[in-house]
């Protein structure tokens, strides 16, 4: 129980600086939000939405699974030597890889275009947001490094400084300058290639420029097998945004207004994805490796127990957002996009199962298994297509959504059960599904709780799944040990904090004295 203690704690600690990161690094959408819904129309915010899909599928092409064979190759090696040639590698070897192919799309953008879009005034946000994403794959290597070495402190620093040129440059580019999602674009590009092309020097300086051809070969089968299901993972669970697009309106404006409101929503319910789960496993991923491969006394209940910890806290945090989403659209959206709010609880439901398929593949990962991965995302990409071929056209925003709940449901399933054959761990499925039908009872009841006032609907729709924490000790959820370690927990908390209250009026004090 010490280990696990000690665990949670570094988790705690770690995940909470991350969170902050990303909340900075991800921050500038959100703050946005207000801006976009009254400078940008419904088609336009849809149009760019799109190119982002395929822009993102692009750079998983050039990324080649990098990234998720970073921390298995690198902690495979016991050298300092050995290591920094994995990272070097990685920068020199697949950034070169990545330009013949920005090449080539920078060619075929007109074509996709008028493909996706059917306008060619786009072409020019397509070009812009390819280029992106070459900076983008140097981007998501340096973040994941500095995450590997557990330097929180400069991750936070540099998404700030990302964060506060993304906001200004913004500003500029689409209320001053009217740009629209033009300038949205070319804030991207600069803010990417400032970030990355910095990440890549200030590592390649503390690693060395070296380049091992025979471990690029080992990171390419490892990691090449990971990119179809990754890309049609992203694609299936985008494909809601095309078939809105074909299949709502023969009008392009209507229906690309019709994927602005759905992203929209989207962009709300992701935030259960970028302010939990990513910060979370950012660092977790590595470190469950670690503990994993280096054969830690109890690392596989370590890892089960976490996985409900993290879990519980995504499923909480869902259950405040969606709760409130109708109310807090009113107040921060333009009349033209109120009903996105319909998407949200999907939405966040789906990537609470993104959630738990992170844990449920360690053992997939562990035993480099990875071609389990594509096989599940084909069953899971056919259950996504299907549905939004079969109801979209007939129930639309609504359709769009629980088709990624109802695939993802489906690969979280078989992920599990291969990789428990394959390494079996102790996950506590039983205490997950509880809290995952507590929460969506909670959620029911607070949709009848509605006042004339906004302000008024939040407090009261707030304070009811505030508890959730007591309904699930009631449902006897807490197993013995967790409550005391809250407990302790939320006491050294206030201690820390009354002494540095102290600390300041003594200071105070001390400073009137002098004067």
């Amino acid at each position: 129980m010490t280990a696990l203690r000690n665990e949670v704690l570094s988790a705690g600690k770690h995940s909470l600086i991350y969170v902050v990161g990303q909340a900075i690094s991800r921050a500038v959408g959100f703050f946005m939000i207000p801006v976009y819904t009254r400078f940008i129309a419904p088609s336009q915010y849809g149009a760019m939405e799109l190119i982002e899909i395929v822009t993102g599928a692009f750079l998983m092409i050039i990324s080649m699974g990098v990234a998720d064979g970073m921390s298995r190759f690198y902690y495979a090696e016991k050298g300092i030597a050995s290591r920094n040639r994995v990272i070097s590698t990685i920068i020199l070897g697949f950034g070169a890889l990545g330009l013949p192919l920005v090449l080539l799309l920078l060619v075929c953008a007109p074509a996709l275009s008028s493909l996706i879009l059917e306008d060619t005034r786009y072409r020019e946000c397509l070009q812009i947001a390819i280029v992106a994403s070459w900076f983008g794959m140097l981007c998501e290597v340096g973040f994941t490094y500095l995450r590997m070495r557990y330097l929180a402190k400069q991750f936070v620093a540099i998404t700030t400084a990302q964060l506060a040129a993304a906001l200004a440059l913004n500003i500029y580019f689409v209320v001053y300058l009217h740009w629209d999602v033009l300038g949205i674009f070319y804030s991207t590009l600069l803010t990417q290639a400032a970030t990355g092309s910095l990440l890549a020097i200030l590592i390649l300086r503390q690693v060395g420029c070296r380049i091992s051809f025979d471990l690029m070969r080992q990171l390419l089968t490892f990691g090449l097998p990971l990119v179809p299901p990754q890309i049609g993972l992203m694609f299936g669970f985008s494909s809601n945004r095309f078939f809105l697009r074909w299949f709502t309106s023969a009008d392009p404006a209507t229906a690309l207004a019709q994927v602005g409101i759905f992203s929209l929503g989207h962009k709300f319910g992701v935030i259960i994805n970028r302010f939990i789960n990513v910060p979370f496993n950012s660092f977790w991923g590595p470190r469950r490796l670690e503990l994993l491969l280096r054969d830690e006394p109890h690392a596989k209940e370590t890892v089960a127990r976490m996985c409900t910890y993290a879990t519980l806290c995504s499923v909480f945090f869902a259950l405040i957002l969606c709760a409130n989403i109708s109310p807090i659209v009113r107040l921060v959206a333009a009349e033209s996009y109120r009903d996105c709010w319909i998407v949200v609880p999907f939405v966040a439901l789906a990537y609470i199962a993104t959630g738990l398929e992170t844990h449920f593949k360690t053992g997939i990962l562990y035993c480099r298994k990875t071609m389990w991965d594509t096989w599940v995302s084909i069953a899971a990409l056919v259950v996504i297509l299907v549905w939004n071929y079969a109801f979209i056209s007939r129930f639309g925003l609504v359709a769009a959504a629980t088709s990624n709940l109802a695939g993802f449901t489906v690969r979280v399933g078989l992920i599990y059960f291969i990789s428990q054959r394959l390494y079996p761990i102790p996950f506590e499925v039983g205490r997950i599904s509880a809290m995952l039908l507590t929460a969506v009872g909670l959620f029911g009841v607070s949709q009848f709780v509605d006042f004339s006032s906004v302000l008024l609907t939040l407090s009261a729709r707030t304070t009811l799944v505030l508890l959730f924490p007591a309904v699930l000790y009631l449902l006897r959820f807490y197993r013995d040990g967790e409550l005391e370690f809250v407990e302790q927990a939320v006491t050294t908390l206030l201690t820390r904090v009354s002494h540095a209250k102290a600390a300041r009026l003594t200071v105070a004090k001390q400073t009137q004295i002098q004067e």
